[in-house]
């Protein structure tokens, strides 16, 4: 499994106890500017009046929804441009004590084409982890649309847009013909499902824009360069590639027109679902009640609503105390136990990606998935025991935290492979210890199970063994140093080869 940090590559901002203002600093910002590069960019000259500026400890660059530079403000000035009377800058020095630097504000700062790039905040930023879960499901459940999409997630979006295309030409140009660049088309028109991809939107005298879209997953970079190979053969030139995700991938930013626009490695242009909800926000103004027309405005809360949903989904860091796991309540409200169980699995995914931060050099990576309905994350390593090589490892599922083998020597679910398998374990009780262990999860002297059977294990499938504790308030700090304890007991008898391989 890749370590990458996409899962967890927007972590909210942290709260402000401090008069702030945020500023957004998009077409100043580029990718690799040093800090007085940023500085130079988010000092000024914006139009703050004199009560906030009298008020304000704090000012924060923003570009892309992160926050990429912190400042706290000595001193205000006028601008001595020509045309900037009425516009100010301040001096001041980096904020380190803030550490918010690399967070993002997410529904905070200014979005995508608001008319004033300023946002205040002179009763202090709250936190961002503190939205109301339960309520948003709520909101998200009560919405026609949603409804709809629960059956169908990427389905349901990419023919929401094709009908958008077609019943709204003039909105839905100003939409999606700016991420198009010239070519040779000759047509106005919208394809579903072209050789798999989800929309190619085709206008005269442009090349084709080929969107592939994704919804509770990061895009699959594999399966864009197989995309990128069948629209290679298409006659004409060459497509404009997008792809469309709640969840960024890994990105490096280009210049495209004069704007700083993040591309993924091999050439895609990302766009979030955010950023399409702000364009078409900016395009749907002044357009009108029509059926069509709110239909758009209520697909666009839709896809705030979803995508803080799975914001909420994210780590705040290895030191948080939030739980490691979403409430059930708190998503209850949502009728489709798909999305759920999504939003469940989006979490465990994010879990993962922070414990591989966290994880020796050469040490085989977290994983995680649902199972059983039932979101999970896991942890294990290859070892040898009495001349066969076995998998030992922990998993953290439905309030258990489990210290488990896998054993490929003894395979099958009969009794006698039950009891040979249980013999095995018996023989090897380190690998499921919980001394001190119990303490690192918050549960001295808990009670190792399970306890209901006569042999004092669980078991799963043909191969699985375990044994628990119960886990049901395990916080993320716990689960980082569970997970260390566990792996530093096991890998110093690891070589990391997998006889599945």
């Amino acid at each position: 499994m890749n370590k990458s940090n996409s899962w967890n590559s927007e972590r909210p901002i942290r709260s402000i106890d401090a008069p702030t203002i945020m500023v957004v600093i998009n077409r100043a910002w580029h990718e690799g500017d040093d800090d007085a590069a940023v500085f130079e960019a988010t000092r000024g000259n914006w139009r703050i009046g004199q009560v906030s500026r009298a008020r304000a400890k704090y000012v924060l660059g923003i570009a892309g929804g992160i926050v990429r530079g912190a400042y706290r403000v000595d001193s205000w000035h006028p601008s001595t441009l020509p045309d900037e009377e009425k516009r100010w800058g301040f001096d001041g020095v980096p904020a380190v004590e803030l550490g918010v630097v690399g967070t993002s504000v997410k529904r905070l700062a200014p979005p995508r084409g608001a008319s004033n790039p300023v946002r205040l905040f002179l009763d202090g930023v709250p936190e961002a982890a503190s939205v109301d879960v339960s309520e948003l499901a709520a909101q998200l459940n009560a919405e026609p649309l949603a409804r709809i999409m629960f059956g169908q997630r990427e389905l349901f979006h990419s023919n929401l847009l094709a009908w958008f295309f077609d019943a709204l030409p003039d909105i839905a140009d100003r939409v999606f013909q700016p991420l198009a660049v010239p070519g040779d088309a000759e047509g106005r028109s919208v394809d579903r499902e072209r050789q798999n991809i989800d929309l190619v939107f085709c206008w005269p005298g442009y090349a084709s824009l080929v969107i592939e879209n994704k919804v509770f997953s990061l895009p699959d970079l594999g399966q864009l360069d197989r995309y990128m190979e069948k629209v290679a053969q298409w006659k004409g030139a060459a497509p404009e590639l997008c792809v469309l995700s709640m969840i960024a991938p890994e990105v490096e930013f280009r210049d495209v027109m004069g704007e700083r626009v993040p591309f993924t490695r091999n050439g895609w242009r990302h766009l979030s679902y955010d950023g399409l909800a702000d364009r078409l926000d900016e395009a749907l103004e002044g357009a009108g009640d029509a059926y069509e027309v709110e239909t758009m405005r209520r697909y666009s809360r839709v896809v705030r609503l979803v995508s803080a949903l799975i914001d909420s989904t994210v780590v705040q860091g290895p030191e948080s105390d939030e739980p490691a796991w979403l409430g059930h309540n708190e998503l209850a409200p949502i009728a489709s136990s798909q999305t759920r169980s999504a939003l469940h699995k989006m979490r465990a995914f994010r879990l993962a990606a922070l414990l591989n931060e966290s994880l020796p050099t050469g040490a085989d990576a977290s994983d995680a998935g649902v199972s059983h309905g039932k979101p999970l994350v896991t942890w294990n390593a290859w070892i040898d025991r009495e001349g066969h090589r076995i998998c030992a490892g922990w998993q953290l599922q439905d309030g258990q935290f489990r210290r488990f083998l896998i054993t490929p020597h003894i395979l099958g679910t009969s009794v006698e492979k039950k009891a040979e398998r249980i013999a095995f374990a018996r023989r090897h009780p380190e690998l499921f210890s919980f001394e001190t262990l119990d303490v690192v999860l918050g549960k001295p002297g808990a009670q190792v199970g399970p306890a209901r059977t006569d042999s004092g294990f669980g078991s799963f499938g043909s191969d699985f063994i375990y044994k628990y504790v119960k886990a049901d308030t395990l916080t993320v700090s716990q689960l980082i140093r569970a997970s260390a304890f566990v792996v530093q007991d096991i890998l110093g008898q690891t070589d990391h080869e997998s006889p599945r391989s």
